[in-house]
């Protein structure tokens, strides 16, 4: 992920895959740009959520993915022509790659190469770096990556949540689309729902931009927010 905060929207497929037996380790970057005094907070929330989902461990990788001379918001959308030109794109293939020579995954969950969820360039970035390495290396004897679980939502969802948000509205013209890729899959994360809401609440530093994405969750008992949607939603990429 690029941000901790991002694998939110796998937390339930996560939490119930660490309970099934899989190795599961997080990746994910941290900047000294933006707001670098949460960063000390961030990775505290991050250890966590670890113990919440009971996952193997994490890689908090101190790195800015944008250059130094980006002097916009980093996450407003630019050009796909213009990330090369704003982003450390070979640095971050380079990271990206090492992580997965590392643990040898086969499956990679992270967030889509479209739109980002609704935008954020870095977002997208990462999610292509991860697809454009395992597409050179899938034919390297041994290697690891079987699929990619690119986190998605219906278009009628995010139309309701963020659909106002002045990033996602600049995002689909900036893109040319309607927003996330057609999910392939739906899962049912109900039994987990506890374990997710734990974990969105854990991270105190980055509730302004969690209840963004998912608005009165912190009003409401996980077994009401997630009786009405218990589902996570993913575009399947295989390797």
């Amino acid at each position: 992920m690029a941000h901790d905060y991002d694998a939110i929207g796998s937390a339930g497929t996560v939490a119930m895959r660490a309970q099934q037996g899989w190795d599961i380790h997080m990746v994910c970057f941290y900047s000294s740009v933006w707001r670098p005094e949460d960063n000390p907070a961030r990775k505290k929330e991050v250890k966590q959520m670890v113990d919440i989902q009971h996952i193997s461990g994490v890689d908090m990788i101190n790195f800015n993915i944008h250059r130094s001379a980006f002097k916009k918001e980093s996450w407003m959308p630019v050009p796909y022509a213009e990330f090369d030109m704003d982003m450390k794109t070979d640095s971050l293939k380079a990271l990206v790659g090492q992580a997965i020579d590392k643990y040898q995954p086969t499956i990679i969950f992270t967030l889509d190469d479209v739109i980002g969820g609704y935008g954020h360039p870095e977002h997208i970035l990462v999610s292509r770096c991860i697809d454009t390495i395992c597409r050179q290396k899938k034919s390297a004897p041994g290697f690891s990556v079987q699929r990619i679980y690119q986190v998605v939502c219906p278009q009628s969802q995010t139309e309701r949540t963020i659909g106002h948000n002045p990033a996602y509205i600049a995002a689909k013209k900036v893109y040319n689309c309607t927003g996330m890729p057609a999910p392939d899959v739906q899962i049912d994360i109900y039994n987990n729902a506890e374990q997710k809401k734990d974990l969105m609440t854990a991270y105190v530093s980055q509730q302004r931009n969690i209840r963004k994405f998912w608005p009165y969750y912190n009003w409401c008992p996980y077994w009401i927010y997630f009786k009405i949607n218990p589902n996570e939603y993913f575009k399947i990429i295989t390797i």
